[in-house]
């Protein structure tokens, strides 16, 4: 099993990779080329960086998102990877002499052509995906669990957004677990709204228990109220009278206004609404599930 997760990176790490823009704009202003000579960077130029510089420069491309993370959840339900695992893992994939395969796609006219790049796979931009890959910190069993009933066929997904050391704290996964018993019983959950828990959890990383955040929710929706009253009038918030009053006498304090924008900021606020009294109601009703949390609440106190 061990070796089938080697040979699943390996096939992520050397799968073609598009050189973004952002990329390209660096490549060519800070090493003076232009796109004509973009052949010419990498035949040449490349081999002369230092490791710092190909960190720099690849770490968009090799940086896993969420979806990267997820092709993983499925093989780490059955195999354990410790931080002394995953230097293994980048040992033996240095040993293979991977090749990175890149691409760009430019345009002549109207018409759109790729160039195509193989070169040796930096160490630096092998170790900073493996690494990124949090293979070390995946969901308990239990919690794993409780995951697949809730989310389903998004499991995986969730399972690799929760693959980090900020979720293993004692408190916050208590607190999850409890989250996920009360969103199974009723009924379908919201992987949307499930995240934006996960961002005010996230937004608020010296908090000691779900008491804390509870406390702080309601800032978090008074913030999401201005943003949307903001979008449906196209008018600027302002905290000071006389910069306000530059604004209205320099006609300035229109902005276009964006429905997409609009709506996704409701969407936004209605959730934030519904935490808030989800969140309420497990602290009201699910304490037997808060042992952790009520003991940290009444230290603080």
């Amino acid at each position: 099993m061990r070796q089938k997760l080697i040979d699943m990176i390996e096939a992520e790490l050397t799968k073609p990779r598009q050189i973004t823009e952002q990329v390209l704009d660096n490549i060519l202003s800070h090493y003076s080329y232009t796109l004509d000579q973009i052949d010419k960077f990498f035949a040449e130029e490349i081999a002369n960086l230092e490791d710092y510089e190909i960190d720099i420069l690849f770490s968009p491309i090799f940086t896993p998102k969420v979806q990267d993370k997820a092709m993983f959840s499925k093989i780490l339900d059955e195999i354990e990877v410790d931080k002394d695992g995953i230097d293994e893992i980048v040992r033996e994939l240095e040993k293979r002499n991977l090749k990175a395969n890149l691409y760009v796609v430019l345009r002549n006219g109207d018409e759109f052509y790729e160039k195509r790049f193989s070169i040796p796979l930096n160490s630096v931009n092998l170790k900073r995906y493996v690494k990124l890959l949090n293979l070390d910190c995946k969901p308990s069993k239990e919690f794993s669990k409780m995951i697949e009933t809730t989310f389903k066929d998004k499991s995986d997904e969730v399972k690799a957004i929760l693959r980090d050391e900020f979720w293993k704290e004692e408190w916050r996964e208590e607190f999850l677990k409890a989250y996920l018993v009360y969103v199974s019983n009723q009924g379908d959950a919201s992987l949307e709204k499930f995240e934006l828990l996960l961002k005010i959890l996230r937004g608020n990383p010296t908090a000691s228990s779900i008491y804390e955040i509870y406390e702080l929710i309601s800032d978090v929706i008074q913030l999401t109220e201005i943003q949307v009253n903001v979008l449906k009038t196209g008018r600027r918030q302002f905290f000071n009278d006389m910069i306000e009053q530059s604004y209205r006498e320099e006609g300035t304090d229109k902005r276009p206004q964006s429905e997409e924008e609009l709506r996704k900021r409701e969407s936004e606020l209605l959730y934030y609404l519904e935490l808030r009294d989800e969140i309420g109601y497990i602290i009201e009703n699910m304490k037997e599930f808060l042992t952790i949390n009520t003991a940290r609440r009444f230290a603080r106190i």
